[in-house]
């Protein structure tokens, strides 16, 4: 038999097993999502709480829908995903940048050391009263407090991870011709990456936070958060629960459309990371 056989069998008997895997982690994690909807029904039906507070599946499937099709929904989406984007993008630059020249030069670590401490142990949420006085009740206001958090979160992670890096590699790398920034982003940063990349799912559940919790404080007219203040100035308890349906809908694809397939690009594939069954 030959390799390219032998490769071709291999794949064909990979895929039932990957499928089964991927039903059987579904199955897992649809569980406690059905059951909580047999408790929801339950509970409306017997009308323990006000359906004013506690609407019925019905009514929150139905403002969901109504939200879909007036485009409502779209809008506020499109809003809040631009504004993590974009302080996603630019905290984890800066943040790597400053995490690895942390990690590699002594000292740059003895400079920022101590203050990224003491900003780690403030709050990013305790922030907006500044930025508002600052910037005043815009986007600047919150892009602001979400770069500070994503900048600390992937600093920390990116730091820790340099540090933790075996010198034999460093040594090796030098040994091959690497040297100031060749040996920074061909040895230093892919060595790191397994925390790069855990600093970026922090950075990105803390920034998702914060995000919502910064567009019910300021009122920009679109966005998720936005939308569950209105709903809840307008006692609109169905589309509220819709709401923070579409909230936690909307993490979990990012999480499992981007960042999911960024950790098996790169640190599971090789080999740095193992594949959950």
């Amino acid at each position: 038999m030959t390799i390219s056989t032998m490769d071709e069998v291999r794949g064909a008997t990979a895929l039932p097993g990957s499928g089964l895997r991927f039903a059987k982690s579904a199955a897992y994690g649809l569980l406690p999502v059905v059951a909580i909807l047999i408790f929801w029904e339950i509970t409306t039906r017997l009308e323990i709480f006000p359906p004013i507070i506690f609407p019925p599946i019905s009514a929150v499937a139905s403002s969901l829908y109504d939200m879909t099709v007036s485009g409502t929904l779209l809008v506020d989406v499109a809003g809040t995903f631009r504004r993590l984007t974009i302080s996603v993008v630019f905290g984890s630059v800066i943040g790597v940048g400053l995490g690895a020249a942390m990690g590699y030069f002594g000292v740059v670590e003895k400079i920022v050391a101590p203050s990224l401490s003491f900003l780690l142990s403030i709050p990013g949420t305790a922030f907006f009263p500044l930025t508002m006085m600052w910037f005043g009740l815009n986007e600047t206001a919150i892009l602001v407090i979400l770069v500070y958090e994503v900048v600390l979160t992937t600093a920390l992670s990116t730091w820790s991870g340099v540090k933790m890096i075996d010198p034999t590699i460093l040594n090796a790398g030098r040994s091959l011709g690497a040297s100031g920034f060749s040996l920074f982003y061909r040895v230093l940063v892919p060595a790191a990456l397994p925390s790069i990349i855990t600093g970026f799912r922090l950075a990105f559940a803390r920034a998702w936070r914060i995000l919502i919790v910064a567009e019910m404080l300021v009122s920009l007219g679109n966005g998720l958060g936005y939308r569950l203040y209105w709903a809840r100035e307008m006692f609109l308890s169905s589309q509220l629960y819709a709401g923070l349906f579409v909230v936690g809908l909307v993490g979990l694809l990012i999480e499992r459309a981007f960042l999911r397939p960024l950790e098996v690009m790169t640190v599971q594939r090789w080999g740095t990371l193992r594949e959950l069954d």
